[in-house]
């Protein structure tokens, strides 16, 4: 039998405390190892990241420590790219994302880090847990 592991996909910005927490129910029960992952942009480099966001991600990462996961920043230009080499060097099998609502526009004309998994990693499970927006203050709405 092949070992489950399990991939959490945390933006750099933002409260990722609901993926983790899913992310890490999923390898309690599947009673595995799991990865938080996020992916280091151009922008979001030391020197370059909004401090808010630099704030929120060290929040994550603590967090994520604490749920169990092992942090893996990767660095790329390209974050879809860069999770799905992860998940297939790693051999990744289930996969948790965010995803707030995203007019079809928006995702024609951004593309979708989702939907590029997908299609490129065709043996991983893949959860999308919705995310609500960000209120005036750049707090999700739905967490703590």
């Amino acid at each position: 039998m092949i070992p489950e592991k399990v991939m959490v996909a945390m933006a750099s910005r933002g409260s990722a405390k609901k993926l983790l927490r899913v992310g890490s129910r999923v390898a309690g029960r599947l009673a595995s190892d799991w990865f938080a992952v996020y992916v280091e942009t151009p922008n979001e480099e030391p020197g370059r990241i909004v401090p808010a966001d630099y704030a929120a991600l060290q929040e994550n990462i603590r967090f994520a420590e604490e749920l169990g996961a092992k942090v893996v920043k990767l660095k790329s230009s390209r974050v879809a790219d860069a999770l799905i080499d992860f998940a297939r060097r790693e051999g990744i099998t289930q996969v948790v994302f965010g995803q707030t609502s995203r007019s079809r526009w928006d995702i024609l004309l951004h593309g979708s880090i989702i939907n590029r998994f997908l299609h490129e990693v065709r043996d991983a499970t893949v959860q999308v847990v919705p995310l609500e927006a960000k209120d005036e203050g750049g707090r999700m709405k739905d967490e703590e």
